[in-house]
């Protein structure tokens, strides 16, 4: 049994997090492993893309998370280069 944690995440009893589309073990459930840390990354300036203005702060990057095993995307926020994860607290 697991329990769905977000659209493209789930908690395993055996206390993985999981990714959705194919299952793969991304990184443990506990309180040291943060799953982010353990995704596949792509990183690339969001100045220039389509849909945002001329104005954005040109240090800022879209942060891209996937699973290691299928690529598929599980995560993504904007941030500066410099910003650390922004992680996800999972209780259960």
């Amino acid at each position: 049994m697991s329990i769905r944690i977000s659209p493209t995440l789930s908690a395993t009893d055996s206390g993985d997090i999981c990714c959705n589309a194919c299952g793969h073990s991304v990184a443990p459930h506990d309180s040291k492993t943060q799953w982010k840390d353990r995704a596949m990354l792509a990183t690339e300036r969001v100045r220039g893309m389509a849909g945002w203005p001329d104005a954005v702060h040109p240090q800022l990057v879209l942060r891209k998370f996937a699973c290691p095993s299928c690529g598929s995307l599980l995560d993504s926020e904007v941030a500066l280069p410099e910003d650390p994860y922004l992680y996800d607290v999972v209780i259960g």
